[in-house]
């Protein structure tokens, strides 16, 4: 049976946000593969590490998101496994990765990670990763169906696991998570012009 390694580099490792996630996704990938979990706080040493790499067919990167950047677990796997790069550990093997925030900065921690792990030499699949952020979860209680369209969802790990199995099985039957049916450019501000009326509105005196 395939395996994928899920590398938690956050630094709440199995008691942070970002396992919350990273649990739905283990229990989604344990339905078709076996799956290995680093907990990258505990620092594992490098042979367990490069071992997991090894025996993985495919990988699932958590962390959460500081300063603008990944955690210094997740930093530091990256400067120790820097070697290994463009090797057969890596390549081919679909990457997928999710990004926790608090309210900013979590696309620009996911789209470096994966170009990083694109760099490595793995895959990857359509629809790969999603960041998920305390705003968005506030949020989406209350939200309009179109504003539950904009934001990434717990759910959509779903999306991110499928498309893993589905590359590590050579498929090309690809899920992918809603989008804001067309509205792209639409106006959603409106302050200023709220404000402006509301002086017009006022009798002359």
């Amino acid at each position: 049976m395939p395996n994928v390694l899920i590398v938690n580099g956050s630094l709440g490792g199995s008691q942070g946000n970002t396992a919350e996630l990273l649990a739905i996704a283990e229990e989604r990938l344990r339905q078709e593969v076996d799956v290995t979990y680093l907990e990258l706080v505990r620092e594992p040493s490098m042979d367990r590490i490069l071992e997991a790499v090894s025996e993985a067919d495919g990988f699932l990167f958590g962390t959460g998101t500081y300063w603008d950047s990944w955690g210094s677990p997740l930093q530091r796997f990256l400067e120790m496994t820097a070697h290994t790069e463009g090797q057969s550990i890596w390549v081919g093997k679909p990457a997928g990765a999710i990004v926790t925030a608090h309210a900013v900065g979590a696309k620009g921690v996911l789209s470096r990670l994966l170009g990083v792990m694109n760099v490595y030499g793995a895959l990857i699949p359509p629809f790969a990763g999603f960041n998920y952020t305390y705003v968005a979860d506030t949020a989406l209680p209350v939200a309009s169906d179109h504003l539950r369209n904009e934001l990434w969802t717990s759910e959509d790990t779903e999306v991110v696991c499928c498309n893993l199995l589905e590359a590590i099985r050579g498929g090309k039957n690809w899920k992918q998570w809603p989008t804001n049916e067309g509205k792209y450019g639409a106006k959603w501000l409106s302050v200023y012009t709220d404000k402006c009326e509301a002086e017009l509105t006022v009798p002359m005196q």
